[in-house]
């Protein structure tokens, strides 16, 4: 998300497998819709910027991969690419319903996450990227999904401890990030 964003980026990912069983392996083709290109190398994991042509809507299923979807939403919003969503239902038994939190983030930035149907999403709006307050409510995954829009503009979290749960080091690894030449 952060090489999303960002104007230029390479970045390089130390301890990941090239024939990985993780589901977030799919990041590795999704991430091609937002100019950024993945490729093993010497057992490391390289990121890097491209300029993406335009393209049609998107379409993204996460039904076997519902921890990706916020970020991908926040991707989407930020860069205002035009998708629909679905497999979004188990979000709502999350630690929060993050569909609505969701909704409530992605309204400080004047993008709305519509269901237009039964479990199909979109955005509607055009981002502005201004310094906002978000509410963490305490799920770790919101942190997460909007922390990359420090790249985009100042950010805070209510409770950024949150992410503890899952990556304690998080913040100190985003602030290297956001310093990167």
């Amino acid at each position: 998300a952060f090489v999303a964003l960002a104007q230029s980026a390479e970045l390089i990912l130390e301890g990941l497998e090239e024939d990985s069983a993780q589901g977030d392996k799919v990041l590795m083709e999704w991430g091609m819709y937002f100019g950024v290109k993945s490729e093993f190398k010497n057992g490391k994991l390289h990121l890097s910027k491209f300029e993406v042509v335009e393209q049609d809507t998107l379409h993204f299923d996460f039904t076997a991969h519902p921890d990706l979807a916020q970020t991908i939403i926040v991707i989407c919003a930020a860069k205002g690419i035009q998708a629909t969503f679905t497999g979004l239902q188990s979000l709502r038994i999350k630690e929060t319903d993050r569909i609505v939190a969701l909704q409530t983030e992605l309204k400080k930035f004047d993008v709305a996450l519509v269901e237009n149907d039964k479990g199909i999403f979109t955005l509607d709006g055009k981002f502005v990227a201004r310094p906002v307050t978000i509410e963490t409510y305490n799920d770790h995954r919101m942190a997460m999904c909007f922390a990359p829009l420090a790249v985009l503009t100042p950010i805070t979290f209510t409770d950024p401890s949150v992410v503890l749960k899952s990556y304690p080091d998080f913040w100190n690894q985003m602030a290297k990030l956001l310093t990167w030449d």
